[in-house]
């Protein structure tokens, strides 16, 4: 980043592999002149001045959310009394149209919140999983309700794409759709799959990395993704019925011994593969 940083000082609630990589980030490429952060679970993060919220916040210019979602009205309620009208507020929470209400009901000056979601998770959390170039070429949605000022979208936009991401520009319910689609259903099809595999005992020690790539993600914490899945219940139940019928199709040929049918329905999905992978 060149030139003059985009922020004076920006504090970063929850330092988790992701909000812990947005600090370092941040102040490595120079968007903003100071950079703290505010996590009760860490007395220091490395490089980054670990605070408390009343020390943090009341001289930030620009606040990014990154807690679980199950705290995310507490800390924006501990929130709203420090942070100053000015300030600007993003974050980093993967389900959005709870976050935006309760942006609405609990911020001073909600329309200078830009909700966010750095697609750059890992099975795995932690400050001592984060690093400055983790949202390197990574898409990050933004979820934007229409009462935010331009001026505000595109400083937040500067932000994320300052730390490597390059940015959408979607609304919460929009984004919500998106990762039923492409993060929220599959990890609940990998936990129900591996949830099948507790009583099948030594002989998956023969399996190879096949099953291993296909169940990976449900290593990532229980309580964490049965909140998200929660939280995004509807969207995740119209993706898990669209996968609960496709599936049919395969055991009604099956069945059948409909050759020329699963046939064509794998390769449906073969195709669709294609299309991710272009």
């Amino acid at each position: 980043m060149t030139g003059a940083p985009l922020f004076e000082r920006v504090v970063v609630i929850g330092l988790g592999r992701g909000g812990g990589s947005v600090a370092l980030g941040a102040r490595e490429r120079g968007l903003a002149r100071a950079v703290v952060g505010v996590d009760p679970a860490l007395d220091s993060a490395g490089s980054i001045p670990v605070l408390s919220l009343e020390e943090a916040l009341p001289n930030a210019d620009a606040v990014v959310l990154a807690v679980p979602m199950e705290v995310v009205d507490e800390v924006l309620a501990q929130m709203a009394p420090l942070v100053p009208n000015g300030a600007l507020v993003t974050d980093t929470i993967s389900v959005k149209e709870p976050v935006a209400d309760a942006v609405r009901r609990l911020l001073p000056v909600p329309e200078r919140c830009v909700g966010a979601h750095p697609m750059a998770g890992g099975d795995a959390g932690g400050f001592a999983r984060a690093h400055a170039e983790l949202f390197e070429g990574m898409p990050c949605l933004l979820a934007l309700e229409g009462r935010e000022p331009a001026e505000v979208v595109d400083q937040i936009d500067r932000f994320w794409q300052g730390l490597g991401a390059f940015t959408v520009r979607t609304t919460p319910a929009q984004h919500d759709a998106i990762m039923a689609l492409l993060s929220h259903a599959p990890h609940a099809v990998a936990y129900g799959f591996a949830r099948g595999l507790s009583d099948r005992g030594e002989v998956l020690r023969l399996a190879g990395r096949g099953l291993r790539d296909f169940v990976r993600i449900a290593r990532a914490s229980p309580d964490l993704w049965a909140e998200i899945l929660l939280r995004n219940r509807q969207k995740v139940i119209e993706e898990l019925a669209r996968f609960e019928k496709n599936l049919e199709e395969i055991i009604e040929a099956l069945g059948k011994e409909d050759r020329e049918g699963l046939t064509q329905l794998l390769r449906d999905g073969q195709q669709a593969l294609q299309e991710l992978e272009r």
